[in-house]
């Protein structure tokens, strides 16, 4: 059967990323199936993965399209069933062996938890490009926690996620009574959800500098374009990964690969435009200080005023105190707090360099970085710079 030309859900209605976090964790204490819909590439398995993570639970991924529906329903097979009589005891036969009959049972889905104690996180992943008769085969599972024989342990949570018909992959249109089973969210792009996430996993300091600029350039995905590469967050992802090798010592560091064939890569991951312009964006942000001359007090003025390329320089001087910050941690757990006199002493730098070279807007985004996103293990008592900064910013950093 081909995939439908026509979407008969309704999935105008959009949630951000961390809207999505609260609606999943609210659908999971109340044990109701929630379907996710969206564009590829826009994180919905990295979302839900997350949410598995954050609650103990374990993640049970199952790729629907990849199924038939006896993997659904279990296999029949011919079993030897024990007989009781209407008392409920055991017959036997005259040498005292139990008696049985040959009965067509059927055997669990190879894939569900069996563990009646499981707290598992079922993830029925690109449902809606799974054939028709596999949809169907969830019906009784997705409504009545239950298939055949087979019952879900209690703590077990559903989650289902797919793209869309107009996105243009591999769609169906979903029968109606399984839709009905689910509430229904779509996942839209948000850059200050990705930025945040990006910052938490160490995307590349480039990327999330030429990103924190243009910001459209996060997500282009259009169904109708002809281009294998396009920019989504998953991409821009797989850019940062790009970026960036081991060293010989275990370290990851910037790639020494030749900057055309690196600048190849990137395009053919994000697509031309966008990659075009983050090379030469990449090329002009080089020449910019290192982060551990500005924390060490070596470099104090900046002589770029681009704005664009410091959106870079202020994410590597935040990595580079988040880095120094869990040294000094480390150290203080150890009983050596010399690590974090230095530590205090990179953030008083860091603060002065803001203050003397930036502009507001990028001045707040760092210290949203170190004492927000990363909730760095800062002591105001220890700053020299921490008054004249809460005096020229208060109003930009309330909380602060």
């Amino acid at each position: 059967m081909a995939p439908s030309k026509r979407n008969t859900i309704d999935t105008t209605s959009t949630v951000t990323p961390s809207r999505l976090k609260l609606a999943i964790q609210h659908s999971i204490s109340r044990k109701r199936p929630l379907f996710i819909w969206g564009q590829p590439g826009i994180g919905k398995s990295d979302i839900v993965a997350e949410v598995a993570r954050s609650q103990g639970r374990p993640l049970i991924d199952i790729r629907l399209p990849l199924m038939e529906p006896t993997d659904m329903r279990g296999i029949p097979y011919l079993a030897d069933v024990k007989i009781y009589d209407k008392d409920g005891n055991l017959v036997k036969d005259e040498v005292g062996q139990p008696i049985t009959e040959k009965l067509f049972t059927w055997s669990n889905p190879s894939d569900l938890p069996t563990d009646p104690n499981s707290r598992a996180l079922v993830f029925f992943d690109e449902m809606s490009a799974a054939p028709p008769s596999v949809q169907v085969a969830t019906y009784q599972i997705i409504l009545n926690r239950r298939i055949g024989n087979y019952h879900l342990p209690k703590d077990v949570v559903i989650v289902a996620a797919g793209n869309r018909v107009k996105d243009k992959g591999v769609a169906y249109n979903m029968p109606m009574p399984l839709a009905n089973r689910f509430s229904h969210l779509t996942l839209a792009v948000d850059f200050d959800d990705w930025k945040e996430w990006a910052l938490l996993n160490r995307v590349h300091k480039d990327v999330v500098g030429y990103l924190s600029f243009q910001p459209n350039d996060l997500n282009n995905f259009n169904p109708s374009a002809d281009s294998y590469a396009f920019a989504t967050p998953r991409s821009w992802y797989f850019a940062s990964e790009l970026l960036q090798e081991v060293n010989d010592k275990g370290k990851m560091v910037d790639t020494q690969l030749p900057a055309d064939i690196l600048g190849d890569l990137v395009k053919g991951t994000v697509g031309e435009g966008p990659g075009i312009k983050f090379m030469t964006y990449r090329q002009q942000a080089a020449n910019l200080p290192h982060a551990k001359d500005i924390l060490s007090g070596k470099v104090t003025k900046l002589n770029s005023k681009q704005i664009d390329i410091m959106y870079a320089l202020t994410t590597a001087l935040a990595y580079e105190l988040v880095d120094s910050n869990n040294r000094a941690v480390a150290a203080a757990k150890a009983g050596d707090n010399k690590p974090m006199d230095d530590f205090h002493k990179e953030v008083d730098f860091f603060y002065r360099f803001m203050m003397d070279n930036f502009e507001d807007e990028l001045s707040v985004m760092g210290a949203k970085i170190i004492l927000g996103t990363h909730k760095l293990a800062i002591k105001a008592p220890k700053l020299k710079t921490w008054h004249e900064f809460c005096d020229r910013y208060s109003d930009l950093l309330p909380n602060m």
